[in-house]
């Protein structure tokens, strides 16, 4: 497996790290457990990753960190043609593999010349599809280019198949890349039922003091980036009548082109009255987002468009209902008027109506709260491992 500009050993929510990574390590961890032998590849950052390059990520996985350009992290847009073509060499000099898989298009650029070099099968995720972002922008973001939109079309043309981690990703890989349907296969994220799952609340140590109030708190979890649509979380809260407004509590740091948006929020929040309502966590560990997941009253995901968007079904397993918007891959996260609600609107007046039910309805809250462990565990990632060992075998047989 390769994953170029980012490690599936970085915590999400910081840098270029995101759900790709957490699929990344839950596919390949139940891969391990299914026997098959499993070697990531990714670009070591620092000095000291050069150093330690090989870790064991979980029995029968083991992470190989290569050196191919500076050694220090990069922005996706920094990563040029002389960056792919050492990565490209470094992996092509390991020993060979019986199939590559590269996640994310820029991996796969690198993954067709491995292959290549190895006379082997070329597997390829791109986890985000450049025409499907581009069709659900943020006002303020900026749409992929054509490189990458005719890279993506190139990458998947040729690959001998297509992974895809929704049927919303699928049908844009059929209907705007051209790719046959018998050539994709839907292999959908589980869940860490050790780590996610329902139990007792975080602490909210270190918080102000004036956000443990009875309406309890919103989560929103993620990188900070206008796709996230974290400006309208806080839209939403402050719509609602103070004495009835639950704290907002933002995880996740923002990605390296984003810093503008991130210091933008803060303004919002000040410009609309509800900067003491609102509180920047950063990126914060898994467990910890587990235990803060279990403690609120909702999860919110505004996301303009998300691939699958594997936090609402983390939060699900955790028991706490989700509010998310209408799209793409939320339809498949979110499973409406069971584990969540999906709204068909971004206006920020329904969006904080929706809030302020759920906090006034403990026995809504309480239904979503089962219905969401319910599907928590019956969505597994050796569920999705067996999936993509059927991928891969039938490209090479048992």
């Amino acid at each position: 497996m390769l994953s170029l500009h980012t490690s599936p050993l970085d915590r999400p929510g910081t840098g270029d790290a995101g759900g790709m990574n957490v699929y990344l390590k839950g596919v390949a961890g139940a891969l391990g457990r299914l026997g098959v032998e499993v070697h990531l590849y990714t670009r070591a950052t620092s000095p000291g990753q050069a150093a330690a390059s090989v870790v064991q990520l979980a029995p029968g996985v083991t992470v190989h960190r290569l050196v191919a350009g500076p050694l220090q992290p990069l922005a996706k847009a920094d990563i040029d043609s002389q960056v792919m073509t050492a990565f490209a060499d470094a992996v092509a000099n390991q020993t060979p593999a019986g199939l590559v898989h590269s996640h994310y298009w820029m991996s796969g650029q690198v993954g067709e010349q491995v292959a290549s070099a190895w006379q082997v099968d070329h597997v390829q995720s791109l986890h985000t599809v450049a025409v499907l972002k581009n069709r659900n922008l943020a006002l303020v973001d900026q749409p992929e280019g054509e490189p990458r939109i005719a890279a993506e079309a190139g990458l998947a043309a040729r690959a001998a198949r297509v992974v895809a981690v929704s049927p919303a990703e699928a049908h844009a890989i059929e209907h705007d890349l051209g790719v046959a349907a018998d050539k994709i296969a839907v292999v959908m994220p589980g869940v860490d039922g050790a780590v996610f799952g329902p139990g007792a609340p975080g602490h909210l140590d270190g918080l102000p003091g004036e956000l443990k109030r009875p309406q309890g708190y919103a989560l929103m979890a993620g990188r900070i980036q206008p796709i996230k649509g974290q400006d309208l979380a806080i839209r939403a809260i402050a719509a609602i009548e103070p004495e009835a407004r639950p704290a907002l509590l933002i995880s996740g740091a923002p990605s390296p082109a984003h810093l503008d948006f991130a210091s933008s929020l803060r303004q919002l929040a000040v410009d609309l009255g509800v900067r003491d309502d609102v509180v920047f966590l950063g990126a914060v560990a898994m467990d910890r987002l587990a235990g803060l997941m279990r403690g609120a009253v909702v999860t919110l995901m505004p996301s303009h468009s998300e691939t699958y968007g594997l936090v609402a079904l983390e939060s699900a397993a955790c028991g706490t209902p989700v509010v998310a918007y209408n799209t793409t891959g939320l339809h498949y996260s979110v499973a409406n008027q069971v584990s969540g609600v999906l709204l068909d609107s971004r206006d920020p007046a329904i969006w904080g109506k929706a809030i302020s039910d759920l906090v006034a309805n403990g026995a809504w809250r309480q239904a979503l709260s089962k219905g969401g462990v319910d599907l928590g565990r019956r969505s597994t990632w050796d569920l999705a491992g067996r999936g993509l060992l059927q991928v891969y075998r039938s490209l090479i047989g048992p």
